[in-house]
Parts: C-alpha cells; sequence; structure tokens
C-alpha cells in the first residue's frame, strides 16, 4: 500500500513539472496621439489673458478733472464726462508709466472759451500688484488687463496754474480686440506744492473711462463675443443702476446716479424705459447764464459758491433695430440689448443757491458786496432719441444715447441738445 501511495505522489509531481503554464506578459508604454489639452478660464479670449502687450493707446470717455467745475445749471450734456486720450507703456510686468489728455464735453450753453481752458493732461505711475503672480501661476501674460495701484500728477492748460496730485487703486480689463474699460477710486490733492499742510485739501473721487483701444498686441481671429455680451438669454424686464460718479473734497461735493427700470412689450422689439436721473453738487464753480432774480437781472459770468440739485425723470419709448436679424441668426430675439431709435420725454427740476463772492470790480472801481441768490427751474423736454444698450456678462449694462428736445421754458419752446452715458449694474427677472 505504502508503495502505491508514494508511485502516485510521484506521479502528481511529474504532471506538475511537464504542465506549466506559458503565457507571457509584457509591459510597454505608448504615447498619445492626441495633442494636450489646456483647460483656460472662460473668460480668457475675452479679456486677453494670455496675450503678451507693452503697448497701448487708449480712446475714451471719463469723468473731467477740470480746475473749475461747471455749475449743474449749466452742463446738463454729458453730466461732467470728458473725451480722454492716453498712452501707457510697460516698464517691467507688475510697472508702466502712461500720459494723457482730457477735455470736457460740450454741454448746454458752456462757453467754448472755457472748455479749452481745461484741458487737463499729465501723467501716471502704476504698479499692477498681482501681475507677477498671475504671469508665475500661467494665469496671464505681461498686459495691461489687471489690478493696480497709481500715483498721478495732473496740471490744467493753458495757464498750469492749478496743479494736483492723486493716489487710486482700480482694475483695468481689456476686451475683445479693441475694447477697454478701466475703473478706479482715488485722493486727489489740489495744489500740492503751494501749501504746506499736507493733510489739507485732498478730495475723495470715482472715475469710469470706457472705450476703444489699440497697441502692439496680436488680434484674436475670432473673439468669443457671447462670453462677453448676453446674446444667448431672453431678457424681458431689468432695474438698471449706474455706478455713482463720487466726488468729496473742500472745494467740490458731487454725486451723480441713476436708477431705471425697462420692460420689453411682449413679443415686439418695443420697450419703455423708466429713469430718475440725481445730480448733486456743492462747489465753488462758474456758473454763467443770463438770469433774473431779486438781486440780479442780465448776464451772469462768475466763479460762484453754489449748493446745487437736479432731478430728472424720464421716459422712453425705444424700438430696438437688430431683433429681426438675430432671430435669423439664430439668437435670442429679445434681450433688451443692441441699437435702438425711441422718444425722449423728460421731466428735469433743478435748485440751486448761489453765492458770488465780494470782489473788486476794475470798471466801476468799487467793492462789490457778496450776495447770494437763488435758481430754480422746472421744465419739460421731448424729441427724438437715438442710442445703444449692451448688457456684459451677467449683471452688467452700458447704455450710451443722444436726443435732440424742445424745452418748454415760460416765454416760448427751445431746442435743447442732451446725452447720457450710464454704466452700472442691471438685474433681470
Amino acid at each position: 500500500m505504502i508503495k502505491w501511495y508514494l508511485l502516485l505522489v510521484g506521479l502528481v509531481n511529474a504532471t506538475n513539472a511537464f504542465c506549466q503554464d506559458t503565457t507571457q506578459i509584457t509591459f510597454t508604454e505608448e504615447y498619445d496621439s492626441l495633442p494636450p489639452v489646456r483647460f483656460i478660464d472662460r473668460y480668457e479670449n475675452i479679456f486677453m489673458n494670455k496675450i503678451p502687450t507693452r503697448n497701448i493707446f487708449k480712446f475714451g470717455i471719463s469723468q473731467y478733472q477740470q480746475s473749475t467745475p461747471f455749475a449743474l445749471y449749466n452742463d446738463k450734456g454729458f453730466k461732467n464726462s470728458a473725451a480722454q486720450i492716453s498712452y501707457e507703456h510697460k516698464l517691467a510686468p507688475q510697472f508702466s508709466i502712461g500720459v494723457f489728455g482730457q477735455v470736457p464735453l460740450v454741454g448746454n450753453a458752456i462757453p467754448l472759451s472755457w472748455i479749452f481752458e481745461n484741458i487737463a493732461v499729465g501723467g501716471q505711475l502704476r504698479w499692477y500688484y498681482d501681475m507677477k503672480g498671475r504671469i508665475e501661476s500661467g494665469r496671464s501674460a505681461n498686459n495691461f488687463t489687471g489690478n493696480y495701484a497709481a500715483i498721478e500728477y495732473t496740471t490744467i492748460l493753458p495757464s498750469s496754474i492749478r496743479q494736483a496730485l492723486a493716489l487710486r487703486t482700480g482694475f483695468q480689463r481689456r476686451f475683445l480686440n479693441n475694447g477697454f474699460l478701466d475703473l478706479s477710486i482715488g485722493l486727489r490733492k489740489n495744489d500740492p506744492f503751494e501749501q504746506k499742510n499736507l493733510f489739507n485739501n485732498w478730495n475723495l473721487f470715482t472715475e469710469i473711462n470706457l472705450g476703444l483701444a489699440v497697441g502692439d498686441w496680436k488680434r484674436t481671429a475670432k473673439p468669443l463675443l457671447c462670453d462677453l455680451i448676453r446674446c444667448d438669454q431672453q431678457v424681458n424686464q431689468h432695474f438698471k443702476i449706474q455706478i455713482p460718479d463720487l466726488k468729496f473734497g473742500k472745494m467740490q461735493k458731487a454725486l451723480g446716479t441713476s436708477v431705471a427700470y425697462e420692460i420689453l412689450l411682449g413679443e415686439m422689439p418695443i420697450s419703455f424705459n423708466f429713469q430718475y436721473d440725481l445730480n448733486l453738487q456743492s462747489a465753488f464753480n462758474y456758473l454763467h447764464g443770463r438770469i433774473k432774480t431779486d438781486w440780479f437781472g442780465g448776464w451772469y459770468a462768475y466763479e460762484t459758491k453754489s449748493r446745487e440739485q437736479a432731478h430728472i425723470f424720464s421716459i422712453q419709448p425705444r424700438f430696438y433695430l437688430n431683433q429681426k436679424r438675430k432671430l435669423r441668426l439664430g439668437k435670442v430675439g429679445s434681450d433688451l440689448s443692441g441699437i435702438y431709435a425711441g422718444i425722449n420725454s423728460e421731466y428735469a427740476v433743478y435748485r440751486g443757491i448761489h453765492t458770488r463772492p465780494s470782489r473788486w470790480d476794475d470798471v466801476i472801481k468799487i467793492q462789490l458786496q457778496e450776495f447770494t441768490f437763488k435758481l430754480n427751474s422746472e421744465n419739460f423736454r421731448a424729441g427724438p432719441l437715438m442710442g445703444i444698450q449692451q448688457r456684459l456678462f451677467k449683471n452688467g449694462y452700458v447704455d450710451l444715447n443722444t436726443s435732440c428736445n424742445y424745452e418748454k421754458q415760460p416765454e416760448s419752446w427751445k431746442l435743447r441738445f442732451r446725452a447720457n452715458l450710464t454704466v452700472g449694474l442691471a438685474f433681470s427677472t
């Protein structure tokens, strides 16, 4: 029995020895034939984040910073706006130097001589404080899209009597091939070299500069326009709030803003825009015009200390001209964006208290005493309207329009030109 058992064990071991698995496993590494995929920010091509730029020329509209503010009584055009041209050059990824010049846009009855005597020119040194980190992390190239702090010098031509130094912080964004937006807040000190006290005569201000830009960058062949504007979302109504224009200092305190509500009428490209504009100013400014008060009658043109408020209530039926084309292209037809024509009708209320300081009159050789007078007016205006409005991203908007209005005055009707530029936030429902 033992012999048979040993024989069986031997046969089993022999079978295992001659029946081993001959399968071989080989490990190899092959490269993927697809090119590497880099995930990008949705707005990278909109803001030109990855496009190097060292030189940029900018043409835009901003708030003016002339030596003497114009009174609200006279400035009924672009509401304290200026045409600005500027050039900026990158010294290093984090630093740039620039020069600029601006001239006030023509308002109603502002003398051309005063406009060209209040041309502001200056220079600016900017520090893009987060640019280095963005470049190192691969989120940006060396360009002008970023957050910055700046020091600025300004003088008023042609006299160069008034000068100012300013510190400001803000952000600048390039968008598409030739657009830019620059928004900042800062402190400005007037006549910094004539005053011994460093802490006097500072002014708080906000500024928006919006317009066109050209430079040494490579143009994007197909900018993703619909990432910037809202061309794929139905908008039937929205509330709009303008970013305030603020100036707060010893010589001038001013606030300008507006709120609006716009609603579309059914499926038609017609809307009604209801808007309220508010402008407040307390300043030593230039007031002129033909006025009649208990103290004075006739032509008045003097530097005057004023406290003013202007309220404008407007209703604008608007017809959007590009809606049928949007439908043919397969886009949303009604988004309250695009070129529009319509009718501007508004009710304007003005209240002002003005004080002419005591002064020596060289003509009659006497010292004229200080006197205070009030100017109040309420006017209805109406006329044709043309403009363009664009929703930006989720809650931004730009609205620029102009109208030629007939204004009802006590004795007659008068033709008035009015323009309005608002940049702010919009909320759809």
